[in-house]
């Protein structure tokens, strides 16, 4: 039965390096490529048809483990794709009119600090320049109109002074108007105890002397304001003379650098007439009674650069890591000035939407739905096309602020969001407009199938990950066992399974064991320490055989009883614990009394596969007689539920060895999935499996005789441990294969196949004799 133990070159895992050509053009040529990463080959096509889809929805959800190297290297794909259609925009906040509603200004890549750096020149010029035409009196023309003002506005108020006096009142001057005071006979002003003391008829007399005054003022002023007005006119030609001449230069300037953004041409041009149109209309020759009003005419207007590309040549891919919702869409931030806090647009903050603007913005999706309502308000800007920044409106007004009203910005990228099929599953089924904003999935094929040009890729992982984080060289023994860790994670020594992070923390974790003893080399033993670490509860599972607290016999025959194999996960950690399973038979209906199930510890496939047992024990009587036996059969010393179809082929072993008393060896476990024509199927973790029970022979015996059953459609999954593999090749420890019930009962029991079943026919007839009596 030799045919059936897997010769060694089988099972030793050989990570070939002899055939890879790794020089340095290689290096180099697979930095430029941005398609190195072949596992990626098929998220590129989706990626690319996502970008050059320009609608609204084709989003894309890349199924995958995030680390930074892939985003690197979808920076690098997406720039080397869109490289010929690259059209950044500046976007603005600007204030023309009312501070609590700025409007957005789109523009072309580098001109919004332009803008804002030019609307600051305007703002000087006008301030300077009204300064000098107010103060300076080199201009002979404005002098006489100011200087004749002046003096018919003296010479009129003069008359009124004058008037006044004859006919005993003082002129005085209020903020309302003139006034007129009656005086006493020695000149002085009368106060209002002394005119009440007066009689009625010289109190009628005083006003109506005031109100023939008033008339006359009256008139005197209309000549006033009327000479004033036809100065003022001739004033305001010389004022927009005066801007003309300063200010020509300067709109000279901005036509020309906004010659391609009409819009801001616009708003330069509008706030340039604002300010002339505005000054001349609240002139009034004295500038410090002026200057407040002016101020606040020139610099009401602003400009704040929310996106800036003046610097970039390349389309914006942007990886937001935490996103908020303020991340996500931006903020308003206030300032608390004399307890009161108020804002203003200059302080409108972008969030990544706007930054990623016609470009890219990348988010791993458990970040995103760990940040409340940040989902909601991505998707609500993703269907609007809009960010808007009035999300929180309604909390500043409970809290009494007055805060802005800014215009919703329009943007449109692509948005990449990075997770795994759970989430995407939940709401694909759950929302129903995720699968309309997030068109195109796109999945990594993480395990590849192992050629030369992925060698060529996992080597060049290794070497970047080892400079970029300044770690010691891995040498070959170091790069092989790290070869074998990624085929252990594809559960195929063919194949090799991308995980960069893992890969990564190994090395990190080795190359410090290299400097603590001083080497030069990250080598075999390092990775295999760093790698198959054995955790506490591994330790603690091994001790409880040990101490004789779990029951197990790793040689010698016995009836009814089979060592299998499971798997403990704990999620972050998995190792294989054996299990005895035990069976014993009497006289019944044909019933598997499965102690698990009975004792509500059983699973739904560990059901499925007892019910595909009852086939198999059915056939055992030829296929169409009652069978006359009941069998029990236990998972022992196991008190948590049992799931999975593993075990099947253990369980019927020791169902056909407790019927024929045939002894099953100890020194060999079983592991395989069994269907109801007696194949043996493939299953899960099969190398952890193996080095479990191979540690318990070790601990408890010797490994020396030793092995495990497994299924043939398991040996191309062997990458097994240096400890084992080398008993392995000392012919001490051994791997048996099957491909059906047969193998498995010739193997475990010693004897041939139809001996047995003719055995389990002869054990049958008794019970039926027994039945019959």
């Amino acid at each position: 039965m030799n045919y059936r133990e897997l010769p060694k070159d089988q099972i030793i895992y050989d990570f070939k390096l002899d055939d890879i050509d790794f020089s340095e053009d290689d290096k180099d040529d697979l930095n430029r490529n941005v398609n190195y990463m072949p596992e990626y080959s098929r998220v590129y096509e989706n990626m690319r048809d996502a970008l050059t889809i320009d609608k609204q929805g084709y989003n894309i959800y890349l199924i995958d483990e995030f680390s930074k190297d892939k985003l690197k290297n979808i920076k690098k794909f997406i720039n080397e794709t869109m490289k010929d259609k690259i059209e950044l925009q500046d976007i603005c906040y600007i204030v023309m009119k009312d501070i609590k509603n700025p409007k957005v200004l789109f523009l072309r890549s580098g001109k919004g600090k332009k803008l804002k750096s030019m609307l600051k020149k305007i703002q000087n010029i006008y301030a300077n320049s009204t300064y000098e035409f107010y103060n300076g009196y080199e201009d002979k023309q404005k002098k006489l109109l100011v200087q004749n003002i002046q003096k018919k506005r003296s010479y009129l108020i003069g008359k009124i002074v004058e008037m006044s006096k004859n006919e005993g009142f003082s002129l005085k001057i209020t903020e309302s108007g003139f006034s007129f005071v009656p005086l006493k006979e020695n000149g002085k002003m009368m106060n209002e105890i002394e005119y009440e003391s007066l009689d009625l008829e010289k109190k009628e007399e005083i006003v109506n002397k005031v109100n023939v005054l008033k008339i006359h003022a009256e008139r005197i002023l209309d000549k006033l304001k009327d000479m004033e007005s036809y100065e003022m006119e001739k004033i305001k030609i010389l004022i927009d003379e005066h801007y003309k001449k300063d200010t020509k230069k300067l709109k000279e300037e901005y036509f020309n650098v906004f010659s391609k953004d009409n819009k801001a041409l616009e708003f330069l041009s509008n706030i340039c007439n604002n300010i002339e149109s505005e000054i001349k209309e609240i002139y009034s020759i004295n500038y410090e009674d002026d200057v407040d009003n002016i101020r606040n005419i020139i610099y009401r207007y602003s400009v704040n650069v929310l996106v800036d590309n003046s610097d970039n040549d390349k389309l914006p891919i942007v990886f937001e890591e935490d996103p908020s919702i303020n991340n996500l869409l931006g903020s308003i931030e206030y300032e608390n000035k004399n307890g009161t806090y108020v804002t203003d647009p200059s302080l409108i903050r972008p969030g990544s939407l706007l930054k990623a603007n016609g470009g890219i913005l990348v988010l791993r999706v458990s970040s995103l739905l760990s940040n409340k309502g940040a989902y909601y308000y991505l998707k609500k800007s993703i269907i609007s096309g809009k960010v808007d920044l009035n999300y929180n409106r309604g909390y500043l007004e409970l809290l009494s602020l007055s805060g802005l009203k800014p215009e919703p910005i329009e943007f449109n990228e692509k948005i990449i969001l990075i997770g795994d099929y759970r989430t995407y599953d939940l709401l694909y089924t759950y929302d129903e407009d995720f699968k309309k904003i997030f068109s195109i999935r796109a999945e990594c094929k993480s395990i590849l199938r192992m050629d030369k040009y992925t060698k060529k890729t996992f080597l060049y992982k290794v070497l970047s990950i080892c400079k970029n984080n300044k770690l010691h060289p891995a040498d070959e023994g170091a790069v092989k066992e790290l070869a074998k860790f990624l085929s252990r994670k594809a559960e195929n020594r063919d194949k090799l399974f991308m995980d960069d992070y893992d890969l990564e923390k190994i090395l990190i974790i080795s190359d410090k064991r290299v400097c603590e003893d001083n080497r030069d080399f990250i080598n075999e033993e390092d990775i295999t320490n760093t790698a198959y670490k054995e955790e506490i509860i591994e330790g603690q599972v091994v001790d409880s055989y040990t101490e004789g607290q779990i029951f197990i016999d790793v040689k010698g025959k016995t009836v009814g009883q089979v060592n299998a194999l499971s798997i403990i996960d704990t999620g972050y950690f998995n190792f294989g614990k054996p299990i005895r399973i035990t069976c014993s038979c009497y006289k019944g209906n044909g019933n598997i009394i499965d102690i698990q199930k009975e004792s509500d510890l059983s699973g739904k496939i560990h059901n499925k596969a007892i019910n595909i047992l009852k086939g198999h024990v059915k056939n055992l009587s030829g296929g169409y007689n009652r069978v006359p036996v009941d069998f029990y059969l236990s998972f022992e010393q196991i008190y948590g539920k049992v799931d999975g179809d593993s075990a099947s082929v253990a369980e019927l072993v020791s169902i056909i060895s407790s019927l024929t008393k045939i002894s099953i060896k100890q020194n060999i476990a079983v592991t395989g999935s069994i269907n109801q024509f007696g194949e043996v199927q493939p299953i899960g973790g099969v190398n952890e499996k193996i080095e479990g029970f191979f540690k318990i022979c070790k601990v408890l015996d010797t490994t020396k005789g030793k092995g495990v059953l497994i299924p043939k459609s398991n040996a191309s999954s062997l990458a097994l441990k240096n400890e084992v593999e080398k008993e392995i090749a000392d012919g001490n420890f051994h791997i048996y294969i099957m491909s059906n019930l047969k193998d498995a009962v010739e193997i475990l029991m010693e004897e041939h196949y139809d001996n047995v079943i003719h055995e389990a026919r002869k054990e049958l007839k008794k019970y039926y004799k027994n039945k019959e009596q």
